[in-house]
């Protein structure tokens, strides 16, 4: 069986399955028991001073967003961490360090990088992380200064932080960047020159919870973080496009649930994961679910590690007009399995073709010539009966 355990700036970590930092990891016993159940990592709840009315309880501050009764997404009012740093460093770290050596501490970036860089040192102080990983990007700034994705669209402050933390301490060093940024790109770059190590990519999206038509009320009556699988094309854009820019590794982080989606980032450039909403909905126990499939993938594939796959998409990814210069391809029907030819009715794709090459008159007629390649029909189709082919 392959080898789980991967190499991510220069510490080892068991798997590549890392607890993002949320609610999952609030507390020390919480992000310990991440580690139980199979965690090849944790990053705790962001280290920064408490804001006041933010603490427990809270009102209800998190809301899933359904397509039918299927959850697709969820919209989140969460902040850093609800206990003092003190707390952690007399309590919760070693609550979460026991039995675990792969702590990564999350600290929130302050308007003044070298109060990132101080607060960064007295918790590498304490032995008990392997790196940082500086928020540049929550989607609730929160008090006057309005620390969170603002700072994550600026390069130079990016760079500033980067450098300061840098400084600070030994440990290997990241920074977790916001998907709000039109381009990635600069701030992973400013980064990098400021001498990051891994580069964490993103953080939820900033967004609205939606409005309960009966009383013409917000479902959440602040701005949130969207999470959950929904997301997932967004941040993959995202870690595609830096990976073909920097050098340094990649921890990907956004829609996570499964272990095709793991594969998929890893062969987008990611060296590891990060997952919080499916854990939030499915439990602790979700990544042994997850670790399984991964272990049958490796099994299946002959694959000694994780490390071959790396990266593997990244040279298929061309521009729109180099993908406008391939050879038109156009949908074919397989008639034994259409429902519309076999049973009758159907007539889905029919619907969904808005350019007249799919007809019903009584039974499903294909008219090749009028097909715009477009591939709507095929993924559309329930049963799979169509494709695109060469025309």
């Amino acid at each position: 069986m392959g080898n789980l355990g991967v190499e991510f700036a220069g510490i080892r970590f068991r798997n590549p399955l890392i607890l993002a930092s949320a609610t999952p990891g609030w507390d020390g016993e919480r992000s310990n028991q991440a580690w139980r159940a199979g965690a090849g990592g944790v990053v705790p709840k962001s280290f920064a001073p408490p804001v006041k009315w933010a603490q427990h309880p809270r009102c209800g501050r998190m809301k899933l967003i359904k397509h039918g009764k299927k959850p697709i997404g969820m919209v989140n009012i969460e902040l850093y961490t609800t206990m003092a740093l003190q707390d952690w460093l007399d309590n919760e770290l070693d609550k979460a360090y026991e039995g675990n050596n792969s702590i990564i501490a999350s600290v929130v970036a302050h308007p003044n990088p070298k109060d990132t860089g101080r607060n960064a040192k007295i918790i590498e102080d304490t032995g008990k992380v392997v790196m940082f990983e500086i928020n540049v990007s929550c989607p609730m700034p929160a008090g006057e200064d309005k620390v969170g994705f603002q700072m994550g669209n600026d390069p130079e402050t990016c760079y500033r932080q980067v450098e300061a933390v840098k400084k600070a301490v030994s440990l290997p060093i990241g920074i977790k960047l916001t998907p709000t940024s039109h381009d990635m790109v600069p701030m992973a770059q400013a980064a990098e020159r400021a001498g990051a190590d891994f580069l964490s990519i993103a953080n939820s999206v900033r967004s609205f919870a939606g409005v309960d038509i009966t009383t013409g009320l917000p479902k959440l009556a602040a701005y949130g973080g969207y999470s959950g699988p929904a997301i997932k094309p967004i941040t993959q854009r995202h870690v595609s496009e830096v990976a073909r820019a920097v050098s340094i590794p990649i921890s990907a982080v956004g829609g996570i649930s499964t272990w095709e989606d793991v594969v998929e980032y890893m062969m987008l450039g990611a060296t590891t994961v990060q997952i919080c909403t499916s854990i939030m909905w499915h439990g602790y126990e979700h990544f042994q679910e997850i670790l399984k499939g991964l272990s049958e993938y490796m099994e299946r594939e002959g694959l000694d590690s994780l490390k071959s796959i790396r990266g593997k998409t990244l040279p298929h990814i061309v521009t729109i007009e180099d993908l406008a210069k391939e050879p038109p391809l156009m949908a074919q029907v397989d008639s034994e399995k259409c429902i519309n030819l076999t049973k009758g009715g159907c007539e889905l794709c029919g619907k969904v073709c808005f350019y007249g090459a799919i007809e019903f008159a009584p039974k499903m007629t294909l008219h090749r010539e009028n097909c715009d390649g477009c591939g709507l029909c095929m993924e559309i189709c329930p049963v799979g009966a169509l494709e695109l082919l060469p025309e």
